[in-house]
């Protein structure tokens, strides 16, 4: 694997689960990284809206295949108080790229665009040749 200088820094990443790669079509997120690295970002309207359970549509800009999605940011205020993206998280990218529970996904806030960076993150080769 060779380490690719070009490659934008990542504030967070997530490994994503069974339930990310799953039939319910949303990608959990810890609160803190979505707090710190996504929520802070948004609007104080956005914000509120997101304290009252709604969910607020943010775009997505898929850096691996230079696409960008709208998804819904949402926070399970009655369970976890997690973060979900969803809205489509399913389709648009599980399907679309075979993701794979243990695959590791990189984010950042673009600021000037106002929207969420993600890329793939290569899979050390360990991993490759662990199935476990």
């Amino acid at each position: 694997m060779d380490f690719d200088l070009n490659m934008p820094p990542y504030t967070f990443k997530k490994t994503l689960s069974a339930s990310d790669v799953g039939s319910q079509s949303r990608l959990m997120l810890q609160r803190s990284d979505a707090e710190n690295h996504i929520v802070s970002h948004l609007s104080k309207d956005n914000k509120q809206a997101i304290e009252a359970g709604h969910g607020v549509t943010i775009k997505v800009y898929d850096l691996s295949t230079d696409t960008e999605h709208d998804f819904v940011l949402k926070r399970m205020v009655y369970t976890t108080r997690s973060y979900v993206l969803n809205g489509g998280w399913g389709k648009k990218f599980v399907e679309s790229k075979g993701l794979k529970e243990g695959q590791t996904i990189g984010f950042f806030w673009d600021s000037k665009d106002s929207k969420l960076n993600m890329y793939l993150l290569p899979t050390p080769p360990a991993a490759q040749n662990n199935p476990n």
